[in-house]
């Protein structure tokens, strides 16, 4: 029977000089990675936002409020 050699793990290694080392992320890298998917959901509830208040005044704009201007009087109560 053969005997195998034991394996002994590499705890710690020690880089080479010439070998550059892993760039490092900083907390301000991973902020501006993460604005990506979050900012364009963002953006788009913004714009969403932003039409339905602009349909919403335009459409109450072109009716009337109430039933006393439906009739035809002028005031300025409700508006």
């Amino acid at each position: 029977m053969i005997q195998q050699q034991p394996i002994t793990p590499t705890i710690v290694q020690i880089v080479p000089v010439n070998e550059s080392p892993a760039q490092q992320i900083g907390m301000i890298d991973v902020a501006v990675a993460s604005f990506g998917l979050t900012g364009i959901i963002m953006a788009a509830a913004l714009v969403a936002g932003l039409l339905a208040g602009g349909l919403y005044t335009w459409f109450r704009s072109k009716r009337a409020i109430t039933l006393i201007e439906a009739r035809g009087h002028q005031h300025n109560y409700f508006r």
